[in-house]
């Protein structure tokens, strides 16, 4: 067993190894930066006021300014790239760009992933986004309870193994808060900060921010590591130092109407501070850094109990993988949860979508022409829109227009979740290509045999049932077969909705674990087992219904 252990994890190793041979490791990061005439900083797009776009699409805000000051003291031009929360450290870490402002919160687990810079140039801490009727007082109430989060966010992890949260992840911002709009969740999971900036809108006035806020953690400029203890890294920490000592934060604060925090001023007075002599408190030492007091660490941390590795856990890494599914509870509990949401998904869906077939098949025999004519157009519509579309139709369109119903806990939720949906979605979408599949089986029947079942009483859908269908299977069961390894694969999109299967667990895994080869190759190899089972069925089904004699 080991062996084929050791076997199969070779191939990732070799991915490993190529994805670090790719990028060539700078001496000199600024240098570098310098030499090829820019600097390419990622920011945020979603998080007004700290990066957003105005009317005319450019970006804008607190973090955009703070770019633009670095770039100049850099002394190259800016290129200013949007980032999102589930992909920022991968990029920085692939070299996409060189440096990160993207409201990063500082974490043990990023600094394995990226650089981060010492002083934090900002601060906050993880409450939510609640409609004032539902009176919340304690994190404690929220046990068990849906509650809307941002794919990428630090505290996710953290936040849920605490106080036991059903958290519904959306990749967008605005997806999330569209759904606490709908009530698909009782609040929305967030930084603070951006919480509290919402507030001030007309758009949130039926809400608050009820709760005590939890884990204030700095927020860190991220470079890349092979540039920490370099020319860059210096450069950039006194930056930050100086935005502080000048003002200069406060100053931006105020521009984009934050409410002043207790952490910059805090930060403000002692960058400004003298000693006796008249020299500043905090400047660097003999051996080239800021004494701790100037830079407080303020860390978020993952892990809420120590856990002592175990031999499994040794053996994986020595193999130089990170593989926490396989030794960390949390992250293997989330997997497996997702591959078994995977499977009823998939098993919803085929059901639904062949069961829509045969019937849609039907349909389009008949020689009512109105019935004939919806068939039809149930199958051009589904069959030449995207399926993601569709999905966003019917959970948000469709969704939001359905009854309410309590919850034992005493929350409103629509009556129909995202799971639910999602085979919905997928299964009409699937029904249309397999209506088509099915009347070319049935249409390769031969007249004959129609015309037997007449002559012999059965009613039209008694012959239909009894005699056509099953000639029918035989002649489309391949067609059939392709279309249902289509929609298995397709099930990855109900991770736009927040429906826990596997491509949405990976992707809350690997943005904090940095195990993206990893985790992408697991991904892969296990959507290639689940088809191969699917394929494998279909197979033993056809031979079951072939025909004897036939070839």
């Amino acid at each position: 067993m080991i062996e084929r252990l050791q076997a199969g994890s070779s191939f990732l190793l070799l991915l490993i190894a190529l994805l670090v041979g790719a990028s060539p490791v700078q001496a000199d990061e600024l240098d570098h930066l310098r030499s090829k005439g820019k600097a390419v900083i990622g920011v945020k797009a979603d998080y007004p006021p700290w990066g957003f776009r105005d009317p005319e699409g450019r970006l804008i805000g607190m973090e955009i300014d703070l770019a633009n000051d670095l770039g100049r003291r850099l002394g190259v031009p800016v290129e200013i790239v949007a980032v999102q929360s589930a992909n920022r450290l991968e990029a920085l870490r692939q070299g996409q760009i060189d440096i990160l402002i993207a409201t990063t919160g500082d974490s043990a687990s990023r600094r394995r992933i990226v650089g981060m810079v010492e002083p934090h140039y900002y601060a906050s801490g993880v409450n939510i986004l609640a409609s004032r009727t539902l009176q919340l007082m304690s994190w404690e109430q929220m046990k068990g309870a849906p509650i809307c989060a941002k794919q990428g966010t630090y505290f996710n992890k953290a936040i849920a193994r605490r106080y036991d949260l059903d958290l519904r992840i959306f990749k967008e911002t605005r997806q999330a808060k569209l759904a606490l709009k709908d009530r698909r969740c009782i609040g929305f999971l967030f930084d603070d900060s951006a919480i509290a900036a919402d507030l001030l809108t007309p758009e949130w006035q039926a809400y608050t921010m009820p709760l005590p806020t939890l884990d204030e953690t700095g927020w860190a400029v991220g470079l890349r590591q092979v540039a920490m203890g370099g020319p860059l890294e210096r450069l950039v920490s006194d930056a930050v130092a100086d935005w502080h000592r000048s003002g200069l934060l406060l100053e931006l604060e105020a521009k984009w109407g934050i409410k002043q925090t207790a952490f910059l001023a805090s930060m403000n007075r002692l960058w400004s501070a003298r000693d006796a002599d008249g020299n500043a408190v905090c400047r660097r030492g003999a051996d080239g850094s800021f004494p701790a007091e100037c830079r407080p660490t303020r860390l978020e941390t993952q892990q809420t109990t120590v856990r002592t590795p175990g031999q499994l856990e040794k053996w994986v890494k020595s193999l130089g993988l990170n593989l926490t599914i396989l030794y960390d509870p949390y992250d293997r509990e989330q997997f497996l949860r997702g591959l078994g949401n995977t499977i009823l998904l998939a098993l919803g869906c085929i059901v639904l979508s062949v069961t829509i077939g045969i019937v849609g098949a039907w349909l389009l025999g008949l020689r009512f022409a109105p019935v004939r004519w919806l068939a039809t157009a149930y199958v051009e519509f589904f069959r030449y829109t995207p399926p993601l579309v569709q999905l966003y139709f019917f959970f948000f369109g469709i969704g939001a227009m359905m009854p309410l119903v309590q919850a034992s806990n005493g929350v409103e939720t629509p009556l129909l979740g995202g799971f639910t949906w999602a085979v919905i979605a997928l299964g009409v979408y699937a029904g249309a290509s397999n209506t088509v599949i099915f009347r070319t089986g049935i249409d390769a029947v031969p007249r004959d045999i129609h015309d037997s079942t007449e002559a012999l009483g059965y009613s039209p859908l008694k012959a239909y049932a009894l005699i056509i269908l099953p000639l029918a299977l035989r002649n489309c069961l391949a067609a059939l077969n392709a279309n249902l390894v289509n929609i298995v694969k397709a099930t990855g999109l109900a991770s736009a909705i927040a429906v826990p299967e596997l491509l949405y667990v990976t992707n809350q895994i690997w943005p904090e674990e940095g195990n993206t080869v990893e985790m992408m190759n697991v991904l892969l190899i296990t959507f290639f087992l689940l088809v191969s089972v699917l394929v494998y069925a279909m197979h033993r089904l056809e031979r079951r219904l072939r025909i004897p004699g036939a070839a």
